[in-house]
């Protein structure tokens, strides 16, 4: 129903409750009561039906966890005249949409295309529903309903986001502003071999110019190609990566890291495999180089949820000795809010050295470090300031364990931990150590 019709109806049912007054005015409020009711019938009749109704959702292959999406939908229905149309998306609950109901004038003949913005909170497939249409009948006194079936099933991934800004950055050489110190393009080599003559047509930005003072003219530094590494990714799901902040975990954080690593190591040429742990292995992606592995370790590893149990350090450990035999980069994403575990860590981890190079990439709590910071202003306050300083305390000292026995570390706040761990992986890159 639509106001003009309540404004008419609320007339008629004054005309006939004035009739218990004046008696000859009865029939005539009943009589417009029916009129009424058999002209919204008629109006809700002629409004656009769903047969008359083509709606379209389009989006993206996959959806980016926690970004935002762009959703576009698209109207057209066989129309004699324009109507004002509320539309409203079935968008599953684990996503936040920027806009309940899109309201807009559809014209005969066009089709309407609109757009809103959703903003993934969990990863994973997700189920969209109907594209609900409701507008008025050409009397305008009441609204027809209409569902039209549009439910499809969507991908959510962690890391989109941060690949496609990676990529345009890429492009413009700016992935300074990514937070990321230093970068050289797969080929340019990174181990120097020695100098030749200088000859034109050379990068000036490779000139020797401590050799060409000796040898008084210009001189070229020149590097080995790079070469394939292997790179593994060893992602904990247990118990202590189920926490984080707002409605991220600390593995959604990892994973985000992880995939982005793993998209840049193998545009450089190395090779890539993941190992994802929880009381034991659960999931396991070969390595492989090349981009077209990525989308192999993005859909595997995106499924992974947290588990209630710690892994068996000592037995992951084992199996990637055996699983790899050359050396290799081996980054663990894990927490170290368990002195007992983190203890179990630092010594399985210290049995990769020195064949193989671990690194153990943490998380910071950005509650616990809050509470740090914040002055007591009561007894709770205060004893919730010492249970965080307690554990930062013991997560500081596991961090200083790991370091003493040669193990390698980033350790970073959720949004940090990406270009953090980027950064020492193309300064190891740089220096050779892989």
């Amino acid at each position: 129903m639509t106001i003009r019709a309540l404004v008419l109806g609320l007339l008629a049912i004054a005309v006939v409750l004035a009739g218990a007054a004046l008696g000859p005015l009865v029939p005539t409020g009943g009589g417009l009561l029916a009129i009424l009711f058999l002209l919204c019938g008629a109006d809700w009749w002629l409004a656009p039906s769903g047969g008359d109704w083509e709606a379209r959702r389009l989006h993206a292959p996959a959806l980016a966890l926690a970004a935002e999406n762009p959703i576009e939908l698209r109207f057209r229905a066989r129309l004699r005249r324009p109507v004002p149309v509320e539309a409203r998306d079935e968008a599953p609950p684990e996503i936040t949409c920027s806009r309940s109901f899109l309201t807009f004038q559809l014209q005969p003949g066009v089709e309407y295309a609109t757009q809103y913005l959703v903003r993934p909170r969990v990863r994973g497939p997700h189920k969209f529903g109907r594209i609900v249409v409701r507008c008025p009948g050409p009397l305008g006194l009441w609204r027809r309903q209409t569902s039209i079936p549009a439910a499809e099933e969507v991908a959510v991934y962690p890391a989109l986001a941060a690949i496609g800004r990676w990529e345009a950055l890429v492009r413009r050489g700016a992935v300074q502003e990514m937070g990321v110190r230093s970068w050289r393009r797969f080929g340019e080599g990174t181990e120097f071999q020695g100098v030749r003559e200088y000859v034109p047509g050379d990068d000036f930005r490779r000139i020797n110019w401590r050799a060409s003072a000796r040898l008084a003219r210009p001189m070229l530094s020149q590097f080995e190609p790079e070469r394939s590494r292997p790179i593994w990714l060893v992602l904990d799901c247990g118990r202590l990566m189920a926490g984080g902040s707002g409605p991220l975990t600390k593995l959604d954080g990892a994973l985000s890291a992880a995939l982005l690593l793993a998209w840049v190591a193998l545009f450089r040429g190395d090779r890539v495999g993941a190992l994802a742990v929880a009381g034991a292995p659960v999931a396991a992606v070969p390595l492989r180089g090349g981009r077209s592995h990525y989308p192999r370790l993005l859909e595997r590893l995106s499924a992974l949820r947290p588990e209630l149990v710690d892994p068996d350090w000592e037995l992951v450990i084992a199996q990637l000795r055996k699983r790899q035999g050359p050396r290799a980069l081996i980054v663990i994403f894990t927490d170290l809010a368990d002195p007992k575990v983190a203890a179990e860590l630092a010594r399985a981890t210290a049995l990769l050295r020195p064949r193989h190079l671990p690194l153990v990439v943490t998380q910071r709590d950005p509650a616990l470090e809050a509470a740090r910071r914040r002055p007591p202003m009561d007894d709770l306050a205060l004893y919730r300031r010492a249970a965080a300083l307690g554990i930062l305390e013991e997560r500081e000292l596991a961090l200083q364990q790991l370091q003493r026995l040669g193990v390698l570390t980033v350790d970073s706040g959720p949004e940090g931990v990406s270009p953090a761990l980027l950064n020492r992986y193309l300064e190891l890159k740089g220096r050779g150590q892989l």
